[in-house]
């Protein structure tokens, strides 16, 4: 019995060995399948992340790619944007970011295509597209009112907000019985009205919630006088302005003094930009370097000052210009005109560049007026006057002219309308153009003066052709 045992109990250690083995060699097996499955799987898209309000204004804006395992380099060549776009790319791990060089287009539907997309061991290669759609902008424009309603008051002038895809004039999101001018900011407006003896107050009001119209808030100043000159910083909550003392005001009197207002400060209370020793400023013109803290100042000696208002607000000298002309679209390259010809400058590292502007057939046909330069290769739009055999003696017309030659593309739909003024998009795809009608009427305002009937056309520089039309001027892509 005992031997009996014996041989069972052997026969069952070989057998069990045996089924030991048998699992080890099949797992060895599966394990092995499973690498040759993993090895030859290609890369898929597991995220994407890009900010679309960033992306309409700021250059080099990044999509983050991120797939389901570490990936090899990518060369510039795999990639390909549609509609076609300027861009850089680095990997780090899974992760792949595409950088676009410029700033996107508004209302756009953008397609990434990356080709021959492998894994870090060099695996099965794929293909990995993304879409995303660009934000379709808000736009302000000011529309003043000289009617009089039926108390014998004059109707309010008021500040509407819409988009480029929107109808209508838009909603209003400021009113007062006389608007000079007005700025807007992410998430509040400024605005200087005036009273009946033309005293000039500055109102800012906030958009609870980004849509909700909050509390007005009214800012403190010097005297009585005039407000010239108003600026902001959307995305740094800053305005700026100049004030002149009126003829009655007491105590010190102010020329010109240019002030900021921060609106995140606890104190509530503008500061005024003063030069190293003390002295006040004269300044003639201001402008915010795109999404930066940094102030320009032209001042009445046609000096050029650089002021960090967050900083310790020193004044930093760039140089003698006779006038500052605002940026370069989608650049910090500040535009300055002399008497013997145009340049930019650079305040990232201070390089001054002279630009050579391409002629254009329209020089010797017509009388030339603005000009705004688009980017920092020389192409520009430029407002022209043409002689005129119909209602008006002179009609007036906008062309962009580059290397390739000199295009219209805006002439007002009746002849007898007329440009006033031209501005470029924050990203230099469209240019605003207002328009006062024939029968637009003067008003009284000593600053910033304008017509009845005026309106503000957008005009794709991309097509030429006019997509938007509102009611009102100073589009706030050219209040500063």
């Amino acid at each position: 019995m005992i031997r009996s045992d014996r041989r069972a109990n052997r026969r069952f250690t070989r057998s069990f060995g045996l089924v030991v083995v048998v699992l080890v060699v099949l797992v060895a097996g599966l394990a092995a399948a499973g690498a040759a499955v993993n090895f030859a799987q290609a890369p898929r898209l597991a995220s994407a992340e890009i900010d679309l309000d960033r992306s309409i204004v700021h250059a080099g804006s990044r999509l983050s790619l991120t797939a389901n395992q570490p990936l090899a380099e990518i060369e510039a060549g795999q990639v390909s944007v549609t509609p076609k776009t300027a861009v850089s790319t680095s990997v780090s791990g899974a992760e792949l970011t595409v950088r676009f060089t410029g700033i996107l287009r508004y209302n756009t539907e953008y397609t990434v295509t990356v080709t021959d997309v492998a894994g870090s061991a060099r695996n099965a290669a794929a293909t990995l597209d993304y879409r995303f759609t660009t934000p379709d902008p808000g736009l302000y424009a000011l529309q003043r009112d000289d009617r009089v309603g039926e108390d014998g008051a004059k109707l309010p002038d008021t500040v509407r907000r819409t988009t480029l895809r929107g109808r209508g004039d838009g909603e209003v999101v400021f009113s007062a019985p006389r608007i000079q001018q007005y700025v807007a900011l992410d998430s509040h407006l400024a605005a200087v009205t005036l009273d009946d003896a033309a005293a000039a107050a500055i109102e800012v009001v906030s958009f609870a919630g980004g849509e909700t119209i909050g509390e007005t808030v009214r800012l403190p100043l010097p005297s009585a006088g005039t407000v010239e000159n108003l600026q902001a910083s959307p995305s740094r909550h800053l305005i700026a302005y100049t004030f002149t003392s009126g003829p009655a005001a007491e105590g010190r009197r102010h020329q010109k003094t240019p002030f900021i207002y921060d609106l995140t400060a606890e104190s509530g209370l503008p500061e005024e930009v003063a030069g190293a020793d003390g002295p006040a400023v004269e300044a003639m013109d201001l402008a915010f370097v795109p999404d930066t803290a940094s102030l320009v100042v032209h001042d009445s000696g046609h000096s050029l000052f650089l002021v960090d208002v967050l900083g310790d607000g020193a004044l930093e000298p760039l140089g003698v210009h006779a006038e500052m002309r605002g940026f370069v679209p989608g650049s910090r390259a500040l535009i300055l005109a002399d008497p013997e010809r145009g340049s930019t400058l650079d305040l990232a590292d201070g390089e001054v560049t002279p630009f050579e502007l391409a002629p254009s057939p329209l020089d010797e046909a017509a009388y030339p007026g603005k000009l705004i330069l688009l980017n920092e290769q020389g192409r520009y739009a430029r407002l022209y006057l043409q002689e005129s055999t119909g209602i008006n003696d002179l009609i007036s017309l906008i062309a962009v002219t580059d290397d390739d030659g000199s295009n219209v593309v805006f002439t007002p739909a009746s002849e007898s309308s007329r440009v006033r003024d031209v501005c470029a998009s924050p990203n230099g795809q469209y240019l605003a153009v207002e328009t006062i009608a024939g029968s637009g009427r003067a008003d009284a305002y000593r600053q910033v003066p304008a017509f009845s009937g005026m309106s503000t056309t957008f005009v794709d520089l991309a097509t030429g052709t006019s997509t938007r039309s509102v009611s009102g001027f100073m589009p706030d892509w050219c209040t500063g």
